[in-house]
């Protein structure tokens, strides 16, 4: 038996990774000290906790090694491997918020502490750097992204992209100089620390690497009067103690809204916006919002009792829709509503946005046209509808050729996309778990770039979990979609047909035989390009300037 050579520093990554694909371990080592500070980095610009951080990147290892025999280029281990530490690290995330945290031990947990909400000038800064980093050429945008936003050296980009230290430095050196040229930044001198210490680069957070920023929203506490008759409540933020206090207003809400729809005709049913079957979710749902500097708002009456609440979510998309405050979710008891405490709860969201410096405040609603009368006297008018369009997926023509490239979970990058199904800030939207069967495609139609995300039955005992996820079978065909473009394909009749055919043919390759895709509500559809089994309204987007 031959002893195995030493690796040596100076030895290739591709080499390296073809001798741990052939059982080297000496090879691996190797592959493992080069990447373990990055990987470490990578897994805390998620976590934000040493401990868990460790634990995402040990996985990551240990998951990289028992795969790497499906690695078909060598030379692509450092985004394979940064996407394996990334999905530990997100896992690790909502096992900490799903698993670790039952309802009443959500008690003991300290508050949050939002702060003082930034200086207005310091977060249209901020906005205005991200967005020109969006806008930069792909080729410069990941490198600026890794070394401004998550504080990778140009080393660790070289090893994370597999290129020369000369050339990340080069592709950083052409992403200043854009970025300095870029009109809507000229003004500001801060860009020029970019190039200069780490120390110098504080004025951009490395909070800001995700889509969810921390805007750290602020409400003091106050006493309101409803509009109709004598009874006041106290709005407040929400905390962590208040969570048992919120499950038992959910479950009784619930109850009432079951009563009220039997009295109403078809359709005109309401349903309670807390999106919480259990336990796990309302502390999932709570948590995002915290970590994200998001607020809840709570009405209680003399009590203590919850009889009110409005989640507050602070989103910054493309046009149309730009930067916002969304009341994401807002919900009463009836009896208090027909008091007023919805308009209570809208204007003191109102006061929320100002204070922030959001010129806008959103609220979603499934009455088409925005037929809501008390949304309406409030000042909201409808900025954007879409429907459900559902769509068949078959016969697929013979000449169709699939043009999309599938992503892997959980972030897919939507950054500069907007959600078509638009119920919620496109920034709000988490893709669905990858224990449950779903396939992510990025499609270029007619110049567009767009990303579909199709899903299938949830995974139960009866699904083989040895099955790859994101794979056709046949048995488990996706039964539903999200779909994410480019924010000028949604005014274009001829570009969103060519995308939902495309999307449509997509999911038939899977196994479908019809899909539900989102399209804009002025949107007329080529009758010869999308097969259209049915259409109905799906939401509308109401709007205030504030």
């Amino acid at each position: 038996m031959v002893e195995e050579k030493p690796p040596s520093p100076m030895e290739s990554l591709k080499s390296l990774v073809e001798r741990a694909q052939s059982g080297s371990l000496e090879a691996f080592g190797e592959i493992v000290r080069r990447f373990q500070g990055s990987a470490r980095r990578s897994a805390r610009s998620v976590l934000a906790d040493e401990d868990l951080a460790e634990d995402a990147v040990q996985e990551a290892f240990v998951n990289a090694y028992r795969d790497l025999a499906k690695l078909r280029e060598p030379e692509a281990f450092p985004g394979w491997f940064r996407r394996i530490v990334l999905n530990h690290s997100r896992r690790l995330v909502r096992g900490k918020q799903l698993v670790t945290v039952p309802l009443e031990s959500a008690m003991e947990l300290p508050s949050p502490d939002p702060g003082p909400g930034e200086a207005a000038h310091q977060r249209e800064l901020q906005e205005r750097v991200l967005d020109a980093i969006r806008g930069l050429p792909e080729i410069e945008r990941e490198v600026t992204r890794l070394f401004y936003l998550e504080g990778c050296s140009q080393s660790d980009i070289a090893d994370l992209m597999g290129l020369p230290v000369t050339t990340v430095n080069n592709r950083l050196h052409s992403s200043r100089r854009r970025l300095r040229e870029t009109p809507e930044l000229a003004v500001y001198s801060p860009i020029e620390r970019m190039s200069r210490t780490k120390a110098g680069r504080g004025w951009l957070p490395s909070n800001l690497t995700r889509m969810e920023r921390k805007m750290s929203l602020a409400y003091e506490k106050t006493r309101r009067k409803l509009l109709r008759g004598d009874v006041e409540v106290t709005i407040r933020m929400m905390t962590r103690e208040d969570i048992p206090a919120m499950r038992r207003f959910d479950d009784e809400l619930t109850g009432t809204m079951e009563a009220h729809n039997l009295t109403v005709p078809p359709g005109r049913e309401n349903n309670p916006g807390g999106p919480w079957s259990n336990d796990q979710w309302l502390v999932e749902h709570c948590e995002q919002y915290w970590n994200s500097g998001n607020i809840i708002l709570l009405a209680e009456d003399d009590s203590g009792r919850i009889v009110g609440f409005a989640d507050l979510w602070a989103g910054h998309e493309p046009e149309p829709f730009g930067a916002s405050l969304d009341v994401e979710c807002i919900d009463y008891f009836v009896d208090h509503y027909g008091m007023g405490l919805e308009t209570i709860l809208l204007e003191e969201a109102e006061k929320v946005a100002r204070a922030a410096g959001i010129p806008a405040l959103d609220i979603g609603t499934n009455t088409s046209s925005g037929d809501y009368p008390s949304l309406r006297q409030f000042g909201l008018k409808v900025l954007y509808e879409f429907d459900w369009v559902r769509c068949r997926c078959k016969p697929i023509p013979a000449d169709w050729k699939p043009t999309h490239r599938m992503l892997r979970l959980p972030d897919p990058d939507v950054s500069g996309l907007l959600r078509v199904a638009h119920w919620c800030p496109t920034d709000f939207y988490a893709f669905i778990d990858p224990v449950e069967r779903s396939w992510v495609a990025e499609f270029d139609v007619m110049g567009h770039r767009c990303v579909l995300e199709l899903a299938g039955p949830l995974r139960s005992e009866s699904v083989d979990s040895t099955v790859e996820l994101r794979m056709p079978v046949p048995e488990y065909p996706p039964e539903s979609a999200d779909l994410f473009v480019a924010p000028d394909a949604l005014k274009s009749p001829e570009a969103m047909s060519a995308i939902l055919r495309e999307c449509a043919f997509f999911a038939g390759s899977l196994g479908a035989e019809e899909i539900n895709l989102p399209c804009p509500s002025e949107i007329e559809l080529d009758a010869s390009l999308v097969d259209v089994v049915t259409r109905e309204f799906g939401f509308a987007w109401m709007r205030k300037r504030v």
